[in-house]
């Protein structure tokens, strides 16, 4: 059971992001480039994953006593795992990543390396940009959105604003960035209780909205002039999902708005990755299961 709880203490569905975006990047450069799925590939992914679960060792620590105003998922609170524990898995868990990077490329060292650096400081004091709401949001974005297609992009054009075709992945950095602001709303009592400032706290929920809503339409023009309707027509959807929970005072409709994207993301990638949706089915049920198990509650929803 302790090692169970090691890996749900990772979140791993809170890693949907980070293996969605990476895979629909690679769909589109292996449309390119003719290369196909690689064992490289696979390895990269699992050391991002192996990064950002270190990163969520951490946050739960410095965010115990938010989490449990939030009543979030507590594997402290619980007494499941201690900060000792966690603490080491952190150290474990970000190390072997790193040294596997000197093994691919220098890319990948410098990728893993800003992940393992903007990890700890996302959560750590005296930095903790978490709690920082510019900081808290660029780190989502740029580590989730632009870090993450990076590792399959060759080269990056500044010069170009466009997806995969012309090497700029801002689509995914604003996208991202929407969908952190949104992911904030729901903690937002528990935060302004602890001193916690995020988007959400320092701004009115319908302003976060709005300003979500923003980044999604320049992801939408982004992904348009990069002809890839796909994506444009993602983000329409979430957008247009968000608008109507302004409308419509609904904790449910919020938190659909706030999850829609996230899973609009996973079902494209599983339309390019017929294994990947069913790895996200299996991963679903069994974390259904051990939350049921563990702690007794019916986690995760989608609304």
């Amino acid at each position: 059971m302790k090692l169970l709880d090691f890996i749900f203490a990772a979140r791993p569905l809170l890693h949907l992001p980070i293996w969605s975006v990476f895979l629909i990047c690679l769909h589109y450069h292996h449309q390119l480039s003719g290369d196909v799925f690689s064992y490289e590939n696979l390895i990269i992914l699992i050391g991002m994953s192996f990064l950002v679960s270190g990163a969520y060792y951490i946050n739960q620590i410095y965010d115990y006593e938010s989490d449990k105003i939030n009543d979030k998922l507590g594997f402290l609170q619980s007494g499941k795992l201690t900060f000792r524990q966690l603490w080491i898995g952190y150290f474990v868990i970000t190390l072997i990543p790193i040294v596997i990077s000197f093994f691919i490329s220098t890319l990948i060292l410098m990728v893993f390396l800003q992940f393992f650096v903007l990890g700890f400081l996302y959560s750590s004091k005296p930095f903790q940009f978490k709690n920082r709401p510019i900081l808290g949001l660029l780190t989502n974005a740029y580590s989730f959105g632009w870090l993450v297609p990076l590792t399959v992009m060759p080269e990056i054009n500044i010069h170009n604003v466009g997806l995969l075709k012309w090497g700029n992945p801002l689509y995914f950095f604003l996208a991202v960035a929407a969908i952190h602001i949104m992911t904030t709303i729901p903690d937002r009592d528990g935060d302004l209780k602890t001193g916690k400032k995020t988007i959400a706290v320092i701004m009115p929920p319908v302003s976060s909205k709005l300003l979500a809503v923003a980044l999604l339409v320049a992801s939408i023009v982004v992904a348009y002039q990069s002809e890839f309707l796909l994506l444009s027509g993602l983000s329409l959807v979430s957008s247009l999902v968000i608008l109507l929970s302004l409308f419509y005072s609904s904790n449910r409709l919020c938190l659909l708005a706030t999850k829609l994207p996230i899973l609009l993301l996973t079902l494209l990638a599983g339309y390019f990755y017929i294994y990947y949706l069913l790895f996200i089915v299996v991963l679903f049920v069994v974390t259904r299961i051990y939350y049921k198990r563990r702690f007794g509650i019916k986690y995760p929803q989608i609304a």
